[in-house]
């Protein structure tokens, strides 16, 4: 796949968003506000004093954007502003600025906003959102769009900025498989199955997988071939390729007995206290997902450093991709901020600058998707959690393979339908796949009504 895949290839015929009678009390567009402004008046505007509001949902993304308003090439430019940085609890900013953007006031000038809430802001008939095509420009080339922009992207535009490379990788406990006897680097799935009915002895599984999150199967899938979405917003999750993913979770569970339902606590399906609990306590040996997961891993069972490696995704489900696009957040610029030329400062010094993502891989390990910042010895370094595998050059060589993400309006709809009607009763009753992905089918088809 081109790795350079852009907005252009998926399309989506009809524009989407917040109502446009929802926003009289929008401002006027980027060339009025200096976007576009002759240089003189641009350095002129960089000096005047304003102060803009950043709303976001996590500390550590929060910390990324800090940085970036620190550096020389956002603070030379912009001596006189001000951000303020407002942290909210993840569900209360979205909900809040998809309010704000909904009656034309109180918006902040840049938001986060999580992939797949995303969805919610492309409904009607306007994005409330700034086009960042322009403003990027050649810059696309040096990113790896399906993490950078793709998931921010609307009817051939792009509306947000992410500088995560989340590059699906799979990751396993070296010191239990050479224990058993098993020969790693794993080239296939089956060696994985033929490993996990090795080690899987009393209470230890090979894996963990979730029964009321739909990470694992958005990955699979993407492995496979497919995705829950087609370029032209359609849902997809039912073909053939979608079927054999699913079908391949719950027979890790049931048919290989290679991997046991992980746990979940009250507020965190995917990763809580429980999750890391079960590694700590050897339940689990193998995982796969990208380098947030495999950050919080490190940080969260840091006995087990030097036990662990690394590998791409192995072969043999669907068309065998080597990898998969699994969460981000992306900065976008609102409609109503009056200062349009600084947010983009401030989201082009963070995302699209070597030093922007430095600082986020020093912070948080954050991989970045800008290609530029690839030949820096900082991500080239071998990791002692790891056995001293470089993992960089791991998310490196399968960076390139990413597919292509295809929002839709109804991308955060169906996720949320998919735990209730596909992901808890296959991988806790056992029920069909394909029978469960169709039945999603109809709802989301009845969503788009």
């Amino acid at each position: 796949m081109d790795r350079h895949h852009t907005t252009g290839r998926q399309a989506v015929p009809r524009q989407g968003g917040v109502n446009r009678r929802r926003f009289l009390g929008a401002t006027a567009g980027a060339t009025a506000l200096g976007l576009g402004a002759a240089p003189g008046r641009a350095r002129a505007a960089r000096q005047e004093a304003a102060t803009l509001e950043f709303w976001g949902f996590d500390e550590g993304r929060l910390n990324f954007a800090k940085a970036a308003a620190e550096l020389p090439a956002f603070k030379d430019a912009h001596p006189n502003v001000t951000i303020n940085f407002r942290e909210f609890q993840f569900d209360q900013m979205h909900d809040r600025l998809l309010a704000a953007l909904a009656s034309g006031r109180g918006a902040p000038d840049i938001a986060d906003v999580e992939i797949a809430r995303f969805s919610m802001f492309i409904k009607g008939d306007r994005v409330p959102f700034v086009p960042l095509n322009d403003l990027i420009g050649d810059e696309i080339a040096n990113v790896y769009a399906p993490a950078a922009v793709d998931p921010w992207s609307f009817g051939g535009q792009i509306y947000g900025l992410g500088n995560e490379l989340n590059a699906v990788v799979f990751a396993y406990r070296q010191d239990v498989m050479d224990a058993a006897g098993v020969e790693t680097p794993f080239e296939t799935w089956d060696q994985v199955i033929e490993a996990g009915k090795t080690v899987s002895t009393g209470e230890t599984k090979m894996l963990g997988l979730h029964d009321i999150a739909f990470g694992d199967f958005f990955m699979t899938s993407q492995f496979a071939g497919t995705s829950f979405f087609d370029a032209e917003g359609n849902y997809q999750a039912d073909n053939e390729l979608g079927v054999e993913a699913l079908t391949f979770l719950r027979d890790l569970v049931y048919e290989h007995q290679v991997a046991g339902i992980a746990p979940a606590d009250a507020q965190n399906d995917w990763f809580g206290p429980a999750y890391w609990a079960a590694f700590e306590a050897d339940r689990f040996v193998a995982m796969w997902g990208p380098p947030w997961h495999l950050g919080n891993l490190v940080s969260n069972v840091p006995d087990q450093e030097g036990l662990w490696a690394v590998q791409k995704v192995p072969s043999g489900l669907g068309e065998s991709r080597p990898t998969a696009n699994f969460g981000g957040t992306g900065q976008c610029i609102t409609e109503q901020s009056q200062n349009q030329e600084i947010a983009w400062d401030l989201l082009r010094v963070g995302n699209l600058t070597v030093e922007g993502n430095l600082n986020d891989f020093a912070a948080r390990t954050v991989y970045p998707a800008y290609i530029p910042a690839y030949e820096r010895p900082e991500l080239q370094e071998p990791s002692a959690y790891f056995s001293g595998a470089e993992i960089g050059q791991v998310y490196a060589s399968v960076a390139g393979e990413l597919p292509p993400f295809n929002q839709s309006p109804m991308f955060y709809d169906a996720t949320e339908a998919m735990i209730r009607v596909v992901i808890t009763p296959v991988m806790n009753d056992q029920k069909e796949p394909v029978a469960a992905l169709q039945e999603l089918g109809a709802e989301v088809a009845g969503m788009a009504e």
